[in-house]
């Protein structure tokens, strides 16, 4: 097996459990290395420190999957699969549909499985994970038992890490549409068309925090609705008047069905268009909402775009403010690993200080816990969510 070896006092951070050798990190390699090899990460000594597989592409050029000198072989990759699989187990109570596996928070970097109801949509997200692709779809049919399996590698890294996009069925069928239960909720899921690998599991507890706070006086703006969770949430609550902006028809189109699908029979309206630009018409035409959400896309990709994700989320803030009252609540929210909690704090207080309006925090969460946040990988955590209230 070929090696990595380490730069004076870099093997602490993997003793650790921190997953990623970086390049600069490593004195020199032993032995012939490629994308998707599993290798030894050792420090100057030679004493071993790791093992993982090589994603050469990207500034981690090993994934770190062990700190234990074991085989890396068809036994590893299916315990690690039936542990995450299992632990979601408490979930079932809340929905029929999971994140069953979230990369390197449950040990594979790069691996992402989310099941929707009996059937899977699947990323394998980096060259090291591809070579473990049918010990993985084997395992999944093992312990999940799906009627089908559809993949959703059309991730941009692949092709940095010279390894082509993928979709399509790899396994049994999926039907062009699942119904998704969750806490009250029925949702339709697009596995094929749908964003992300279909649905956007991790803001089940932002959905469910929310309603508390909502009424049949409440009138609900979700700002990049996708196809619909805050809003049907909003619906639930028997808002007033519920306003879904995307810019994506088909998202707008799953809205509509998810309407129909929970039988819903207050006032429902979808916006096409620009999210900035709709905002301002809105504030022309003088209209005001009791609640906001902005759930922008995960736009910033690199700390040096930080500045412009602040600016972005700003603007969106700015915008909501002049489109609401006190007792106006507005959650901002961002699945943007660069932008930090801090960073949302600080453009929605300046956002609100320029409307003349003062807030009160009444609320701040992360991912479900099928997204699981690892302390010691900070990378883990990129979902936050903030509530406030003009008081």
């Amino acid at each position: 097996m070929a090696q990595v070896v380490l730069l004076k006092d870099k093997e602490k951070k993997i003793k650790n459990f921190y997953p990623n050798v970086f390049k600069d990190e490593i004195k020199y390699t032993i032995g012939e290395i490629k994308n998707g090899d599993v290798v030894d990460v050792v420090r100057e000594d030679m004493m071993f420190v790791g093992r993982g597989y090589v994603t050469e592409g990207t500034s981690a050029f090993v994934r770190v999957l062990t700190t234990i000198d074991e085989p890396i072989d068809k036994d590893f990759i299916y315990r690690k699969i039936k542990e995450a699989y299992d632990k979601r187990d408490f979930l079932k109570a809340e929905t029929n549909c999971t994140r069953v596996f979230f990369s390197e928070a449950d040990g594979i970097p790069g691996l992402v499985i989310d099941k929707f109801e009996k059937y899977i949509s699947i990323q394998f997200r980096n060259s090291g994970v591809e070579v473990f692709r049918q010990t993985i779809i084997n395992a999944i049919k093992k312990y999940m038992k799906p009627k089908g399996i559809y993949e959703r590698s059309d991730v941009e890294n692949r092709v940095h890490e010279g390894v082509e996009e993928k979709t399509g069925v790899i396994y049994g069928e999926i039907p062009e549409e699942i119904v998704m239960e969750d806490n009250g909720l029925k949702y339709t899921i697009d596995i094929v068309n749908g964003q992300k690998t279909g649905f956007f599991l991790d803001q089940r507890d932002s959905r469910k925090f929310i309603r508390p706070f909502l009424n049949e006086k409440t009138r609900f703006l979700d700002v990049f609705s996708s196809s619909g969770g805050f809003s049907m949430a909003a619906l639930k609550e028997n808002c007033q008047k519920v306003v879904a902006i995307d810019k994506e028809p088909h998202a707008l189109e799953l809205c509509k069905k998810n309407y129909e699908l929970n039988g819903f029979t207050n006032s429902f309206e979808t916006l096409e268009g620009d999210a900035f630009m709709l905002l301002k018409t809105l504030i022309t035409r003088g209209e005001k909402y009791d609640v906001i959400t902005l759930d922008p896309p995960s736009l910033i990709k690199k700390k040096i775009d930080i500045k412009r994700g602040r600016d972005f989320f700003y603007e969106l803030c700015n915008s909501s403010f002049k489109l609401m009252d006190k007792g106006g609540i507005l959650g901002v929210i961002t699945c943007a690993y660069h932008i930090g909690l801090q960073d949302l704090l600080e453009v929605t207080r300046m956002a609100a200080s320029n409307n003349g309006k003062m807030l009160q925090v009444i609320g701040i969460n992360y991912q479900p816990a099928d997204h699981p946040w690892i302390l010691h990988i900070p990378e883990t955590l990129y979902l936050k969510a903030l509530w406030v209230k003009i008081v």
